[in-house]
């Protein structure tokens, strides 16, 4: 094959992905494979798993490691500077070492919103937080946790949601619908038995953010579940204030998550940003986190990525997303 070749890879909590492409936006090729989070897999895993994509792209285009020119891997968990070298280090006797770059895959989520250029990132998944990236130099805002903080995320909505169950039974009042279909969600009978199901759970934040879907699917109707949102929403908003005199009004600021992706609470989200923040454009990234990863290949190669490249990107890329689905 003639020419160059990039590699993106983006590696979450619960999957990694790769996808292999020229310089011209032709994604030629995906993989698929487990979660690539440092915080929960070894890091020789990690190294087997970073070698079996790239292998996997390998056998589908069949080209090999000397048409590539850089590996750019966004891993769950590189945030600081000391993960990363534990992966440049496990790659040592591998020759794609000359080839790999490594960060944090905040960085591809921030990339597939603003095509690898700079600006700042609300992620509203299980957990908030806000990251900017600004000549050369990074910020954060909020992303303490569960324990510490994550007001405006998936966790705050279930965990609210709960709570509301929980008040309603102290009270003595009646149930509303949503509330009953947590209930039948933890297959209890009544609110009290929540307890043990919660705190006997083997991951209670995954088990409290399951719920937020049963809040997104009631809150158009239920005032109760408009509450809850409402007040996730203005937790959002309360890190975007916290941020703002560090973003630049030149560029958007992206939403990632799995709250935004749910339509209506991400339509009514962006009219309140709107009317909080008018000088501030929000929108939701075109494209994936792994296009992000290999967005950030080619501008390691100081490649211009023109507008007919993020056609072609977004073309190709809907050809191949249902691969990995």
């Amino acid at each position: 094959m003639a020419g160059k070749l990039w590699i993106g890879i983006d590696g979450g909590g619960t999957k990694t992905t790769a996808v292999i492409g020229d310089e011209n936006g032709h994604l030629l090729a995906v993989a698929k494979g487990s979660s690539g989070n440092l915080t929960a897999i070894s890091i020789e895993q990690l190294y087997t798993l970073i070698n079996n994509l790239i292998d996997q792209l390998f056998i589908q285009t069949g080209v090999t490691l000397s048409d590539v020119e850089t590996v750019f891997a966004a891993m769950a968990g590189a945030d600081r500077q000391a993960e990363q070298q534990k992966i440049y280090d496990a790659f040592k006797q591998s020759p794609v070492l000359e080839k790999l770059r490594v960060q944090s895959d905040i960085h591809a989520a921030l990339a597939a919103g603003t095509w690898g250029r700079e600006g700042t990132l609300l992620i509203a998944g299980t957990g908030a937080i806000i990251f900017g990236y600004e000549q050369q130099k990074t910020f954060r805002v909020g992303g303490w946790g569960y324990l510490l903080g994550d007001e405006g995320s998936g966790y705050h909505l279930g965990k609210l949601a709960i709570r509301s169950v929980l008040k309603a039974h102290d009270n003595k009042m009646p149930l509303k619908l949503f509330q009953e279909k947590i209930l039948s969600h933890f297959n209890v009978l009544s609110p009290d038995q929540l307890i043990t199901k919660v705190y006997g759970s083997t991951n209670s934040v995954a088990a409290i953010s399951s719920v937020g879907r049963i809040v997104l699917d009631a809150f158009e109707e239920d005032l109760i579940a408009k509450s809850i949102v409402s007040t996730v929403q203005e937790a959002l908003l309360e890190l975007i204030e916290s941020a703002y005199s560090r973003i630049d009004r030149t560029k958007p600021v992206v939403l990632h998550g799995g709250l935004f992706s749910n339509k209506p609470f991400y339509e009514r989200f962006t009219v309140r940003f709107s009317s909080r923040f008018p000088d501030l454009i929000a929108l939701k990234p075109p494209i994936s986190g792994t296009v992000g990863a290999y967005l950030l290949a080619l501008h390691e190669s100081e490649i211009e990525v023109s507008d007919p490249v993020k056609q072609t990107i977004q073309q190709t890329w809907r050809l191949l997303e249902g691969e990995i689905t």
